[in-house]
């Protein structure tokens, strides 16, 4: 698949989220776990590429194990392959 420019610009910003992890990764009962924000707009980007757009999981970095939206805090949550949790919060 050739992404277009809105998955380009998701897979971007996922990208810079995997990488600030390690600055801001805790220790939590269930294991490492961060909280990154995003701009409004960014994160309304990458949940548009992560479940609204049909986007491949093969796309997204291969860090990033799964994904899912969590509809009771407007986070999204992003398991990396390492074990860390990571909610990503638009703010």
């Amino acid at each position: 698949m050739d992404p277009g420019l809105h998955v380009k610009q998701a897979i971007n910003h996922l990208n810079k989220i995997v990488q600030y992890v390690p600055f801001v990764v805790e220790d939590g009962d269930d294991g490492p776990t961060a909280t990154v924000a995003l701009t409004p707009e960014d994160w309304g980007v990458v949940a548009d590429a992560l479940f609204h757009m049909d986007t491949p999981k093969e796309v997204f970095p291969d860090s990033i194990a799964d994904y899912r939206m969590d509809n009771a805090t407007g986070t999204i949550r992003l398991d990396l392959q390492d074990g860390t949790a990571v909610t990503v919060e638009a703010g």
